[in-house]
């Protein structure tokens, strides 16, 4: 029976298939091992009829496979033309744990038959009948047939085993040459019929070294590399499924309990018609049959007046129709254009008001923030790269603070030479504008930027339209960092308090300098704090280099998490996407660390991230950031796109 792959440790080779331990291993072209009668199986129920020639999908990355040599045999002998992947085994010492291999020559026929031996020339392991047979046959009386046990201690035996060297065009031929021209490995020919012109066909029994197109320690660590994500999103997935069931379980019991409150509700509400209802339809019902008499005593003079025209009509002069006519429009024209409004009682519309306004509150109650379980959060992709004017009065660019313009036009500060930088929506250079030791940034509003300015402790405003234009400032009473704008013409900074305890802090103040709110978090600051607000400006987050923490606060100060992750070293730039997940620039770890709203992590990006990231900057819409980094490209800034 399969097993839980959690139970396993990390070193037992498992079958994806049935998930136990790997019993005649057999390795496919695309690398995935499986047990030999597990991917039989497989093949026997696979629609191989699909395409042409004889193949199937890897059951695990639906690559299609073509089994070598495999027109001449049918679909259940397949599995046993795959190499056997005992390297694997020995390799992790799973000898030792006495896994029989099959008689291959018996395999092919369905006989299970347990191997004792194997032929080093043929690739094959045989048994008892068979290495005898295989001694009898003249061609193969020179082959060299080893033991089980002395296998395991022949690995460069083990290792040609595992190493699929027959061409998939030619399966009868080995593969024996690299073309460099077209990057593919080739057989005999294959190098005749196809890569007859090329300039350099490597030799790779001779020259395998020089193939090389990457060292092997560069690929084992992008192996670690991903590895080690697939691992976080695994994490990740089972966070997930967790928290899901917890909100399940939440949301269950908040209905169960709004149920109660609305059946309490409607307890209230029927009692209340019950002992008062019957008295206001007494009420109602003398008042709307007095309206009734009223209305059948004027039905009854309509219709005497409408006889009485119908008999002048037909009997009387125009004179008499006239005036009879006259008379009766005078008198009834009224009636026709009154409304008669038949209004609910005031008692009753103060029950009604009374009961909407409790079930309001109980829809409230019963507001949950739902988890987005559908898996559908999004990877940032390096969409574009930003070539900024380099070198600036000769020195290397650091760009420390950025900001995206709703027109597409790009702020950038420029400390080392003092430099606010404005860059088009095609990453023209339009203007430069000097600004002592500019820090971070955010668009305000209209056409404006509000900078930070560290060592001034001031808050500079520019306008940006094709050239910059400072507008006004205002000091801060503390060293200021972060800087993010709030609705409704207020910003929120951070930084550290210089002149007292040198705790990080961030404030609340409005566009003219007005300090609404101050908080302090108890930990000792004196570096580098970035801020960013979520859509709705409900909840701010504060990475700090120094302690390697990422806070998220509501605006009253109450914490809602702290983050942090040992493979977040020196946070920095942070941002916000259009589904208030937050994204951290890990400047020392060289990587971003993507998290939910509630702080837990999504994944940790490293693919495509420049080294030493530096400032994060989303565009108005929340489905882009500009992202500036300070290693050996820091002239460059990547642009990204969430898929």
């Amino acid at each position: 029976m399969a097993k839980d792959m959690s139970s396993r440790t990390n070193e037992e080779p498992l079958c994806p298939i049935c998930i136990e331990m790997l019993k005649v291993p057999r390795t496919l072209t695309c690398l995935h091992t499986f047990c030999q009668h597990c991917l039989s199986k497989y093949i026997q129920e696979y629609d191989c009829s699909l395409v042409g020639k004889p193949s199937f999908n890897c059951p695990v990355c639906c690559r299609p496979t073509y089994p070598p040599a495999a027109e001449s045999k049918q679909p259940k002998e397949w599995a046993s033309l795959f190499p056997q992947n005992t390297a694997l085994l020995v390799l992790l010492g799973v000898e030792k744990a006495k896994v029989d291999f099959l008689c291959d020559p018996c395999s092919s026929e369905e006989h299970s038959v347990i191997a004792t031996g194997f032929c080093v020339e043929c690739r094959e392991y045989l048994c008892e009948s068979c290495i005898n047979s295989h001694k009898r046959i003249k061609i193969a009386k020179g082959h060299r047939i080893l033991t089980i046990g002395e296998i395991s201690k022949s690995p460069d035996i083990i290792m040609n085993l595992n190493v699929s060297s027959s061409c998939t065009i030619h399966t009868d031929k080995e593969i024996e040459f690299f073309c460099k021209d077209h990057k593919t490995v080739c057989c005999v020919k294959c190098s005749i019929i196809d890569h007859r012109s090329c300039s350099e066909l490597v030799d790779l029994k001779t020259n395998a070294k020089s193939a090389l197109e990457e060292d092997p320690r560069d690929v084992i660590e992008m192996l670690r590399r991903i590895e080690e994500f697939l691992m976080n999103h695994m994490q990740t997935n089972e966070n997930n499924i967790k928290r899901l069931e917890t909100q399940i379980n939440e949301i269950v019991s908040t209905i169960k309990n709004a149920r109660e409150q609305v059946n309490k509700l409607f307890d209230v509400i029927e009692n209340y018609v019950e002992e008062n209802g019957r008295q206001l339809y007494k009420e109602e019902y003398i008042k709307l049959n007095d309206l009734n008499h009223e209305c059948q005593s004027q039905l009854t003079a309509v219709q005497g007046s409408r006889q009485l025209l119908n008999a002048i009509l037909r009997l009387g002069n125009e004179t008499q129709v006239f005036f009879t006519a006259r008379q009766i429009v005078k008198k009834y024209r009224a009636i026709e254009s009154k409304e008669i409004t038949l209004t609910l009682h005031e008692s009753l519309k103060t029950l009604m008001s009374l009961a909407a306004d409790q079930l309001a509150t109980v829809q409230t109650k019963i507001k949950v923030d739902m988890l987005s379980c559908d898996g559908s959060f999004r990877t940032p992709i390096l969409d574009s790269v930003m070539e900024t004017k380099y070198p600036i009065s000769g020195s290397t660019p650091w760009y420390r603070g950025s900001a995206w313009l709703p027109n597409g036009s790009i702020l950038l500060s420029e400390y080392t030479n003092n430099n606010c930088c404005l860059y088009s929506p095609e990453y023209i250079h339009l203007a430069d504008y000097t600004l002592k030791d500019p820090w971070d940034m955010c668009f305000v509003g209209g056409d404006e930027v509000a900078v930070t300015t560290t060592s001034a402790k001031k808050i500079q405003f520019l306008t940006c339209t094709a050239s910059i234009t400072p507008t006004r400032s205002f000091t801060t009473q503390y060293y200021c960092d972060g800087i993010a704008a709030l609705s409704e013409g207020k910003l929120v900074i951070s930084g550290y308090n210089d002149s007292g305890n040198q705790n990080y802090y961030w404030s609340i103040l409005t566009t003219q300098g007005k300090e609404e709110f101050y908080h302090e978090i108890d930990q000792k600051g004196g570096s580098y704090t970035y801020l960013a607000v979520n859509e709705s400006k409900t909840r701010l987050y504060m990475s700090c280099y120094d302690t390697n923490t990422v806070y998220c606060f509501g605006l009253d100060g109450q914490l809602h998490f702290v983050y942090k992750s040992e493979k977040l070293i020196g946070p920095m730039g942070i941002g916000v996407d259009r589904d208030n997940y937050v994204y951290v620039a890990g400047f020392a770890s060289n990587n971003i660390h993507q998290l939910l709203p509630d702080g837990n992590l999504i994944q940790i990006i490293t693919t495509g991230i420049p080294d030493k990231p530096w400032t994060l900057t989303f565009n108005k819409s929340g489905n882009r950031f500009f992202l500036t980094n300070r290693g050996d490209t820091s002239h460059r800034c990547h642009i990204y796109v969430l898929k």
